[in-house]
């Protein structure tokens, strides 16, 4: 640091006012700023070295809030992944609908849309269908379990 201020003394014969001025003040403001630290940490950094124990809770601390740096920047990078992937989705769903009422009009999409509505509704009525009377033949294996055992059989 004594190099630097040896010829800061020189910046305003060598630069325009306009341009020395701020680099100047700059420099200035660093230097006592480095000055403030140096006699703030000095200490702490003399008693971290001495002591090893307090050096290497420093270094756990350290190395801990790195990690959760890294961590904080790679779980950031996940979410704007995926939210514009669903982002890209939505946009893509309200452009096929778009293209789909273009192409069909209102009337269409809408007659499509209903007849889209009764197809799901019938293929639902039919698998409830089945799962009733599959939950029936259960049922009715159950009773039949219970009433042979009462009598006797199936041991």
């Amino acid at each position: 640091m004594e190099v630097i201020q040896d010829y800061i003394t020189l910046l305003p014969t060598v630069l325009p006012a306009s341009l020395a001025s701020p680099i100047l003040k700059f420099v200035t403001t660093s230097f006592g700023i480095t000055q403030t630290l140096q006699s703030h940490l000095a200490p702490f950094l003399t008693r971290v070295i001495t002591q090893p124990d307090v050096a290497s809770i420093f270094a756990l601390l350290v190395v801990f809030f790195i990690s959760m740096k890294i961590l904080d920047m790679m779980y950031r990078a996940v979410i704007f992944w995926v939210r514009m992937v669903f982002r890209l989705a939505l946009l893509g769903a309200v452009v096929v609908l778009g293209l789909w009422v273009h192409n069909r009009g209102v009337d269409g999409f809408v007659a499509d849309v209903q007849g889209l509505g009764e197809k799901w509704t019938g293929e639902y009525q039919r698998y409830s269908g089945e799962v009733k009377k599959f939950q029936a033949q259960k049922e009715d294996q159950i009773r039949m379990q219970a009433a042979n055992k009462g009598r006797g059989y199936g041991r």
